[in-house]
């Protein structure tokens, strides 16, 4: 059976669902199995879900809701979703290719920058309200889900994998067998709030709990582990302000949203400004008030790497499987290639106008005109007639 029901691994030979070509797994999240594919020559990432829907109607109905509302976010922080369906019993995603480096693998040399810091931070919490305006909550917000990039202007970015998915698995635990996942990577249970060891409800204040410990770890390290010291925070002294009030044991104590923790901190971020100035490379008070604007230091490092490359080859049509697509309207792939499409209608305008003018251009070389018209011989005009 291709996949394998409750966790796949598409074999690089066979096309998945009868029109993905996968290239190789990609380390990315936590039981979510991940891969570089293309479709039709439209790079893509296929993410394949550890269930199987075919033994439960509400898990497979429950699916579809999370594809739907994944497929509604415009959010630069949440890669696209293009495609979603069902093969064999297994749901997968497919979305906008994303190209960058775990935060995971980044964090183990040493703490990030303040600019670094503020800027990922920004970006989480856009993907987190954008994922909650959609009626979504992550559950699973570790490095292990966040990719970082690096955009042409140098800016760092940050990018969240996974929204929802652990929800998904922990209310249809008969369709998996890991909906005890605590959560992904290294330090997941340090990034998980105190309710939900207790089997509480997954809500939005569960993410920004997890932000908090984000927050600290790209700050100091590693995840806090009680408040013994606030060493570690010059650049931005306010910072545990922030995580103490996000990472509050009370759900009610947190912040009330994403949108507000931001907004705490980009106030953050202008006074920490007006208090170290010897730290900023502008002025304050020629940047606008969002976070990552200011800088606060340089960020002296390389990182994000190049993206993981895959050394498999590319696949080939052996069967479809009987694939049953979810359609996310109304997005397509083909808007991936939206500047391709442009060039080809460019480039088909100016032939037809080539055309058009090489017409023109014939027809006045070969039909004379009045000026160089030979008089013709009329015998009858000689003879009077």
């Amino acid at each position: 059976m291709f996949p394998s029901p409750g966790g796949a691994h598409p074999p690089p030979e066979e096309l998945f669902a009868g029109r993905y070509v996968v290239d190789g797994a990609l380390p990315w999240g936590g039981l979510v199995s991940y891969y570089r594919a293309s479709s039709e020559g439209t790079p893509l990432i296929l993410s394949v879900m550890p269930m199987d829907v075919s033994q439960s109607t509400p898990a497979e109905a429950a699916f579809s809701r999370l594809a739907h509302s994944l497929g509604a976010i415009r959010s630069r922080s949440v890669p696209r979703v293009l495609d979603a369906g069902v093969i064999d019993g297994v749901p997968y995603l497919a979305f906008q290719d994303t190209r960058g480096t775990l935060l995971s693998d980044i964090l183990p040399d040493r703490p990030l920058s303040s600019l670094a810091v503020l800027r990922l931070a920004t970006d989480v919490l856009d993907a987190l309200d954008a994922g909650h305006a959609q009626g979504l909550v992550h559950g699973d917000l570790t490095p292990q889900n966040i990719i970082v990039t690096r955009e042409r202007s140098g800016r760092l970015g940050a990018r969240v994998i996974g929204m929802g998915v652990v929800p998904l698995l922990r209310a249809n635990p008969e369709a998996s067998a890991h909906a005890a996942h605590t959560g992904s990577g290294k330090h997941a249970v340090a990034y998980m709030a105190p309710e939900l060891f207790g089997g509480g409800a997954f809500g939005s204040s569960v993410d920004l709990y997890a932000a908090g410990a984000l927050l600290h770890h790209m700050a100091i390290g590693s995840p806090p582990v009680g408040w013994e010291t606030e060493e570690g925070f010059d650049d931005v002294p306010s910072l545990p302000d922030v995580i103490k009030r996000a990472m509050a044991r009370r759900p009610q104590n947190r912040y009330p949203d994403a949108a507000a923790m931001r907004a705490a901190l980009e106030w953050l971020e202008v006074e920490s400004a007006k208090q170290n100035p010897h730290t900023q490379d502008i002025a304050p008070w020629m940047e606008t008030s969002h976070i990552g604007s200011i800088p606060v230091a340089s960020l002296a490092s390389s990182l994000p790497p190049a993206h993981v490359s895959s050394s498999h080859p590319a696949g080939k049509v052996l069967s479809t499987s009987g694939a049953r697509p979810i359609p996310i309207e109304p997005i397509v792939i083909e808007e991936l290639d939206a500047n391709r499409r442009w060039l080809q209608i460019t480039l088909l305008l100016i032939l037809l106008g080539t055309l058009v003018f090489s017409g023109y251009w014939w027809r006045a070389q070969t039909t004379p005109n009045d000026a160089t018209r030979r008089p013709s011989f009329n015998p009858s005009a000689q003879h009077g007639e």
